[in-house]
C-alpha cells in the first residue's frame, strides 16, 4: 500500500495537478518570448531598412556622379567642337577657295583633328566637304541637319548637337556648326567624341547595380519609369519588365515605398525610390533579416521548455517525497 502511494505520487502529473507557480512560470516565459519576438522583429526590420537606405543612397550618388562626369565631358567636347568650327569658318573667310580644294580640306581636317568638314551656301546646300559624295546635300532635308539652317540667318549661331550613334556602324558621332563669316551659309565639323564615349562606356547604367550586394543576400536593381529593367546584380534580365521579372503589378506606387513580396522564388523585403528618370530598387531576403531573431526565439523556447520540464520534475519528486514521508508516519 505504501509503495503504491509513492508510485501514484510519482506518476505523470495531469494539467490540474501542476501547481500554480509552474503555470505562472510558463505564462511569464510565453509572454517574454512574445515580447522578445516582437522587439527583435522590429529591430531586425529597422536594421535592414537602414542598410537598404544607405545602399540606395550610394546607388543614387553613383548615378548622379556618372551623370555629372558625362555632362562635364560633354560640355568640354561641345566647346572644343564649336571652337574648331569657328576656326574653320575663319580659314574660309581668309581664303574662300579652299572650299573646292579637296586636298586643302583634308589637310585642315587633320589639323583640326576632326572626321568631317562641311560647308553650305546661303540655301543650305553643301558646296564643300571632305566627303565628296555629300556635296549637293540639302541641309534642310533631315531633322538632324536642319537644326543648323539657322546659321544662314544668324551670324552668332553656334550649335553642338548631342552625340548620337551613326546608323552605319553604331559608333558615337557628333556634329557642331557655326555661321560662315564670308557670306551666309553653314560651317560644320563632325567627329567621334572618344573621351565622351569612354566615359559613357564606363558610366553605363547597366554597370551600376552589377554585383551590388546588400548584406549577405540582398541586391540592388535599376529600372526606368516604364518599368523596364536597366541594371541587375548578375547582369541578366536587362530590358525585361519588372512584372515579367516577378514583381507584383502596381507594386511601385508613389515616389518611394516598401513592401514584401516573393520574387524569383525568394521572400523579400523590398524598398524603392524614384530618382530623376530612374527607379532604384533594393531587396533583402526575409530569411536574412529575421535569421538572428529566429535563432534567439528557438534558443529561448528550448530554455523555457527545459525550465518548465525541470519545474514539473521537481514537483513530481516533491510529491513523491511527501507521499513517502506520509507512509513512514503511518507505519
Amino acid at each position: 500500500m505504501n509503495t503504491m502511494n509513492i508510485k501514484q505520487a510519482m506518476k505523470k502529473l495531469s494539467p490540474r495537478q501542476i501547481p500554480a507557480p509552474v503555470w505562472y512560470l510558463a505564462a511569464v516565459l510565453a509572454v517574454m518570448a512574445g515580447v522578445v519576438f516582437t522587439l527583435q522583429s522590429g529591430q531586425s526590420l529597422d536594421g535592414a531598412k537602414k542598410i537598404i537606405q544607405l545602399n540606395m543612397a550610394d546607388v543614387e550618388s553613383t548615378i548622379q556622379d556618372y551623370g555629372k562626369a558625362m555632362n562635364t565631358i560633354r560640355l568640354e567636347s561641345d566647346a572644343q567642337a564649336i571652337a574648331k568650327a569657328h576656326a574653320f569658318a575663319y580659314m574660309i573667310d581668309l581664303r574662300p577657295s579652299i572650299i573646292g580644294d579637296e586636298q586643302e580640306l583634308e589637310r585642315i581636317r587633320k589639323m583640326l583633328d576632326v572626321d568631317e568638314l562641311h560647308v553650305s551656301d546661303k540655301n543650305g546646300i553643301l558646296v564643300g566637304s571632305t566627303i565628296p559624295s555629300y556635296i549637293g546635300y540639302d541641309m534642310a532635308s533631315s531633322p538632324q541637319s536642319k537644326a543648323f539652317m539657322l546659321a544662314i540667318y544668324y551670324k552668332d549661331f553656334e550649335l553642338a548637337q548631342k552625340p548620337k550613334p551613326k546608323s552605319a556602324d553604331n559608333t558615337l558621332f557628333q556634329y557642331a556648326g557655326v555661321a560662315r563669316i564670308d557670306q551666309p551659309g553653314i560651317v560644320q565639323v563632325g567627329f567621334k567624341p572618344e573621351r565622351l564615349e569612354r566615359v559613357m562606356q564606363t558610366a553605363d547604367i547597366q554597370r551600376v547595380a552589377k554585383e551590388w550586394r546588400i548584406g549577405a543576400t540582398g541586391e540592388a536593381m535599376i529600372a526606368d519609369f516604364d518599368g523596364k529593367i536597366l541594371s541587375t546584380f548578375d547582369g541578366r534580365h536587362l530590358g525585361e519588365s519588372l512584372t515579367a521579372y516577378g514583381f507584383p503589378e502596381k507594386a511601385f506606387n508613389g515616389s518611394e515605398g516598401e513592401f514584401r513580396a516573393t520574387v524569383q522564388g525568394e521572400s523579400n523585403f523590398i524598398m524603392y525610390r524614384f530618382v530623376d528618370q530612374n527607379l532604384i530598387i533594393a531587396a533583402i531576403q526575409l530569411g536574412e533579416i529575421y535569421g538572428d531573431r529566429n535563432k534567439n526565439i528557438i534558443f529561448m523556447l528550448l530554455v523555457s521548455i527545459g525550465a518548465i520540464g525541470l519545474a514539473v520534475l521537481v514537483v513530481r519528486r516533491q510529491r513523491g517525497a511527501v507521499a513517502e514521508e506520509a507512509d513512514k508516519k503511518e507505519a
